[in-house]
């Protein structure tokens, strides 16, 4: 409609509207924090609060488990050490009940060999009946005598008169004892079978012991650490190192006992799954916590943003009802103070022309010419009138296909003569709610916009159709230059590009549109042309805005 912006000026009240419907910028609280970044706030202050409570949970749970695998090694290492002392108590009592047993009969058998030296075959039953596993008795002059044969392997007995020394050859499972009866006489060894005291000192020993506790529930293995393999690592009590498994974590601890070391491991998959499970509980509720900060600040954004809209539309709103009691204002003193000399300036032209016959052409030409003046001057004022005044409309059902097709019956002959293409496309039954002599006023701005936009010729289209419960009017024309982002700019009072005219045209007809509860929607489909899309409530429709859209119009 309007085909240039040169020297175009933007009303402030719009500039003002559109930077606060583009967006939450422009605030009506200025230095007020946003309620959805203090919610977010809140929440984050939340998930490390829970981040603390949940890190000493683990940290309490370390402790305890701690706590309970020195308490289990405390236990274990005091039992290990008494069994330990009672093992090398029996160990002692055991060889001394040999040693006397060895020691008896090999005091027994030398006195026997002094009167009547003894035979092999005799050692051997006497062996046999006192449950030895042989004799050998070695004479002075060297002579041997034995009995089994080879019942003792060739290693050196150490044989004395005095506490005689009891050798265990665990090789061949035997105890052995040699006696010397006398300093001029040989020596007597004696041996018996070690297999019963071996297994008696085995179950009674350390390592049957350790296999034992090993077997128990919640003990991996334990084991003692001598010599060499506790070189290197010195004992540290307190001490728990985690070595991970197949099927989870061991925790291992070391104690001293001795010289030695305790080493004992317990099964920490239980404690394991604990801390895990507490580190999955963690994340749950701080993942629900974040996911309840975002959704909530969320919604507390939409709310203020949609506040903050409500309330710049109520400041759009006061701006625009001051703007129109100031321009009220304005058009009664300028209808009262200019008007009238108009009117007085207008008859006395009339008269002059009328009464004055001798007038040369010249003259009668600029008092023509003065006459166009004073009645676009007079336009001007009524269009300012029309713009300031109150809109009441009186609703009722309106044919929009009929009105659009009267107003274009109107133009069409001027259209035609300045080479301007016009074309209507109408849907069937298209009726809305409104006062008729209104919206034919904001029809017919629209099409004498389209056509002075157009001085070289082009084109016009209307096009009325229904969407849902709504009328559809759209009016395409040529002839427009300013980009999209100066579209809305041509709604703005006073804009005009042409040489004549008020520029108020298209503000008049968005000020009909609003009245009726509609909308004006201005649009770019290509360069070159822009295209005006009114919506109208249907007539079943806007029963129940009636009230709303009375008090809009006394506004």
């Amino acid at each position: 409609m309007t085909g240039h912006t040169h020297g175009a000026t933007i009303n402030p009240r719009d500039a003002m509207a559109e930077k606060g419907h583009n967006g939450i910028e422009v605030s009506a609280f200025p230095g007020r924090v946003a309620t959805w970044k203090g919610n977010l706030l809140i929440f984050g202050l939340l998930i490390v609060l829970v981040l603390a409570y949940f890190y000493r949970q683990v940290q309490q749970a370390h402790q305890t488990f701690l706590g309970h695998v020195q308490l289990n090694s405390g236990i274990i290492a005091g039992v290990i050490k008494r069994n330990a002392d009672s093992a090398v108590l029996s160990q002692e009592v055991i060889g001394e009940i040999i040693r006397t047993f060895l020691s008896g009969n090999a005091r027994f058998v030398a006195y026997l060999d002094g009167i009547e030296p003894f035979s092999a075959n005799e050692l051997t039953a006497y062996a046999k009946e006192a449950g030895l596993a042989g004799i050998r008795i070695t004479r002075a002059g060297g002579n041997l005598t034995e009995g089994p044969v080879d019942w003792l392997p060739e290693i050196n007995m150490h044989c004395r008169e005095k506490m005689p020394l009891l050798r265990h050859l665990p090789d061949s499972h035997l105890y052995c004892l040699a006696f010397k009866p006398s300093a001029s006489t040989g020596c007597i060894t004696v041996g018996i079978a070690a297999d019963r005291f071996e297994a008696l000192q085995e179950q009674i020993g350390l390592s049957r012991l350790l296999e034992t506790m090993s077997g128990q529930s919640g003990i991996e293995y334990i084991r003692i650490d001598t010599g060499d393999d506790a070189l290197g690592e010195p004992p540290a009590p307190k001490t728990v190192r985690w070595i991970d498994v197949p099927d989870g974590r061991i925790a291992e601890t070391r104690l001293p006992i001795g010289n030695n070391q305790l080493v004992l491991a317990l099964d920490a998959r239980r404690f394991h799954t604990r801390i895990q499970s507490l580190w999955r509980e963690f994340f749950v509720f701080s993942a629900t916590l974040a996911f309840l900060g975002v959704l909530l600040s969320w919604l507390l954004f939409r709310l203020q943003r949609a506040h903050l809209k409500q309330a710049q539309q109520y400041e759009r709103e006061l701006a625009q009802q001051r703007e129109d009691a100031t321009l009220g204002r304005a058009a009664a003193s300028i209808t009262h103070e200019i008007g009238n000399p108009l009117n007085a300036i207008s008859m006395g032209l009339q008269r002059l022309e009328m009464e004055a016959g001798g007038i040369e052409p010249e003259h009668r030409e600029l008092i023509d010419t003065m006459r166009k003046a004073v009645s676009r001057t007079s336009g001007i004022i009524n269009g300012i009138r029309r713009y300031a005044k109150p809109l009441s409309p009186k609703k009722q059902p309106v044919d929009l296909c009929r009105l659009a097709a009267h107003i274009l019956a109107l133009y069409r002959q001027p259209c035609e003569a300045q080479g301007i293409e016009i074309s209507l496309s109408a849907d069937t039954d298209v009726t809305v709610s409104g006062d008729a002599p209104l919206l034919e006023e904001m029809t017919e701005n629209l099409v004498k916009n389209a056509a002075e936009a157009q001085p070289s010729g082009g084109f016009l289209s209307l096009t009325v159709s229904r969407k849902g419960r709504q009328g559809v009017l759209c009016v395409e024309n040529g002839g427009f230059d300013p980009s999209i982002e100066n579209v809305k700019t041509i709604l703005a009072p006073y804009f005009t590009t042409k040489t004549r005219g008020t520029g108020l045209g298209l503000s008049i007809a968005q000020r009909i549109v609003a009245v009726h509860g509609g909308t004006l929607q201005l649009g770019r489909p290509e360069p070159g042309r822009l295209r005006v899309t009114v919506l109208l409530p249907g007539a079943d429709t806007d029963k129940k805005l009636k009230g709303d859209h009375e008090n809009s119009g006394r506004r």
